[in-house]
């Protein structure tokens, strides 16, 4: 298995947001976020990728568990809806973005990222997690 950023987040070896965990699966705050809540969600073992490759059992746990964070993000953060994008081309590790969202264009990929300061970051991340229920 390479390792990727998201390797070093599970192990610990570099600074994240972390949202939520469990056994499988750990939900952190984007650094480069699109919205304030741009949330990811990875499982801990590497898939490469290609989340319709993962095994049927590990794609609905991922989901289960996205779900939940979603809806945390939704209770913590304003917005319309929370969104969820699947792509994988920028990190060779499945990855689920959930972007709190108030129109389309909130989740163009394209646009500039927010600044955030690691109070803010750390103040966005204890709101978000105190809102989830696993």
């Amino acid at each position: 298995m390479k390792f990727n950023i998201f390797n070093k987040i599970i192990n610990n070896d570099v600074l994240s947001y972390k949202i939520a965990e469990d056994n499988e699966h750990l939900a952190f705050l984007d650094i480069y976020p699109l919205k304030i809540g741009h949330t990811l969600v990875i499982p801990k073992k590497n898939y490469n990728s290609k989340i319709f490759s993962m095994k049927e059992k590990n794609y609905i746990s991922i989901m289960i568990f996205s779900r939940k964070i979603a809806i945390g993000i939704e209770n913590a953060i304003p917005c319309n809806r929370v969104g969820m994008f699947i792509m994988g081309f920028e990190i060779p590790h499945v990855h689920i973005h959930l972007i709190p969202m108030d129109k389309e264009s909130d989740a163009n990929f394209l646009s500039e990222r927010i600044n955030l300061s690691d109070d803010k970051f750390k103040f966005i991340s204890n709101k978000i997690r105190n809102s989830i229920k696993l």
